[in-house]
């Protein structure tokens, strides 16, 4: 917003928190590992008419998944669920994101019965505005296990998610493992968003060829497999002290004047949708 107050704002926002505290929701909360602060509740107060695309962290190591499974957090969900009716805006909720990715451990029986647990609760309290999305990490699954194997079931599950970060810089083939996500989201007949994105590799300062070596193909990916939302994530890497992402780069949009002149171009066409008063009606949300 600060770097670009001139440009349309955008139709949504992501934020995250986890399943086992109610934190980062209603007000703001610092992460102590990767050192940001979330906060849904202000993205709501400071973005009038946009939607929230908020990301349950949910794992299979510690328990975490079998507690919530078992309904150790069903207070949790309660009050989440409290605040997703408050605010009255579409929600794109992602259940244990990255669900099929090995850094998250999740073991394909308790990951469904945590998430249909998730689901049936947060139904049960009477919300009505929160699209359940089953987010992909698109490349080589936790130990091997087949995608069905975490599938919750159609009436589970709203819109389809992948990852795209690697991905983009070979070309327009995202590999076999994303084409299996998205030949399933076909089959099952659900929309595809891409909840999280970033050229890793970074936007360098000098030169544009981050636009040639990622950018292109992303777009190009999105307009050939007829993808219906996406999710930019304009980070500096080498400050999110995370383990596994060491050689993760600055990848802001603002680093290189080329690369945001082009991203607005693209972005600033009729077929993405941005803060409006009519973006809710757009979205076939009714307000209840």
């Amino acid at each position: 917003m600060n770097h670009f107050p001139n440009q349309p704002i955008p139709g949504g926002w992501a934020a995250y928190w986890g399943i086992p505290e109610f934190k980062g929701v209603k007000e703001a909360h610092k992460n102590t590992e990767v050192g940001h602060t979330q906060n849904h509740q202000m993205l709501i107060d400071e973005f009038p008419d946009t939607v929230v695309q908020s990301a349950m962290w949910m794992v299979g190591k510690w328990d975490v998944a079998k507690k919530a499974g078992d309904g150790d957090y069903d207070d949790v969900i309660k009050k989440y669920s409290a605040w997703a009716k408050s605010v009255d805006r579409p929600i794109y909720l992602r259940i244990g994101y990255e669900f099929d990715g090995p850094h998250n451990a999740l073991e394909p029986e308790e990951y469904v019965r945590a998430y249909r647990h998730i689901v049936d609760l947060m139904r049960a309290k009477g919300v009505k505005n929160i699209a359940f999305v089953w987010h992909s990490y698109a490349s080589t699954p936790f130990k091997n296990h087949p995608l069905s194997a975490w599938y919750p079931g159609d009436d589970y599950v709203d819109w389809v998610a992948i990852s795209v970060f690697g991905h983009a810089y070979d070309g327009t083939d995202f590999g076999p493992d994303c084409d299996t996500v998205l030949q399933f989201a076909k089959e099952h007949k659900k929309p595809v968003m891409i909840a999280e994105s970033s050229p890793i590799k970074g936007v360098d300062k000098e030169s544009a060829i981050a636009w040639d070596q990622w950018f292109v193909n992303f777009f190009t990916f999105t307009y050939s497999k007829n993808i219906k939302a996406i999710s930019f994530i304009n980070e500096d890497w080498t400050s999110f002290g995370m383990a596994g992402i060491e050689a993760w780069k600055d990848s802001r949009l603002y680093n290189n004047s080329q690369v945001s002149e082009a991203w607005f171009i693209e972005t600033n066409k009729d077929r993405y949708l941005k803060q409006s008063t009519d973006l809710f009606k757009q979205l076939g949300y009714e307000k209840y």
